[in-house]
């Protein structure tokens, strides 16, 4: 048996060892190249402009333009965020200690970088529910309900106003009156 198990643990070891130097090859770019490539080099300005345009579409009631912007609008919204982010990579990627004895005036400069990147996701998040809730209103339900779960996951709890609503959107589409319930 013993003969079986290191043979199995030595090659689950040199697996792992292999996968972490491929994932720490500095010349590795295919991630962010197939982003760059799948979205384009995005700018805030951009975004911040598509973001206008979705919001317009989905006031006025125009799902059938409103719900593929939107779906354009979270990606880029989440890649920007996921660009600002990186700039702050040297920082989380240090070890406890050192981000522990990093200078606090050093660091008090990154954190409105932190918070934007923040800012898109949250608009993302909502992005997405709101996509949902335009699938709902074309009455495509296979493609709503997927998509109001996952805003479900990504809404964050203080912002009660989407939850709500994507919830009670879900709740639409699977025919459950949550008023009907007993507690």
């Amino acid at each position: 048996m013993k003969k079986l198990i290191l043979p199995l643990i030595l090659t689950v070891s040199l697996s792992a060892v292999a996968q972490e130097k491929e994932a720490s090859d500095p010349f590795n770019l295919q991630e962010w190249s197939s982003k760059v490539n799948e979205l384009g080099v995005i700018t805030k300005s951009d975004v911040d402009q598509l973001e206008d345009e979705v919001k317009e579409l989905f006031s006025a009631g125009k799902c059938d333009e409103a719900a593929p912007k939107l779906e354009e609008f979270a990606r880029k919204a989440n890649w920007l965020a996921n660009i600002i982010a990186s700039t702050l990579d040297p920082y989380y990627g240090a070890s406890y200690d050192d981000r522990k004895e990093y200078p606090y005036s050093k660091l008090q400069p990154l954190i409105p970088l932190e918070s934007l990147a923040n800012d898109y996701k949250k608009k993302r998040n909502i992005a997405i529910a709101m996509r949902g809730e335009c699938l709902l209103k074309q009455g495509d339900l296979e493609t709503a309900v997927p998509v109001l779960m996952k805003a479900l996951d990504l809404i964050e709890l203080d912002n009660e106003a989407w939850w709500k609503r994507t919830r009670e959107n879900l709740l639409k589409a699977i025919q459950v009156d949550a008023s009907k319930l007993d507690s």
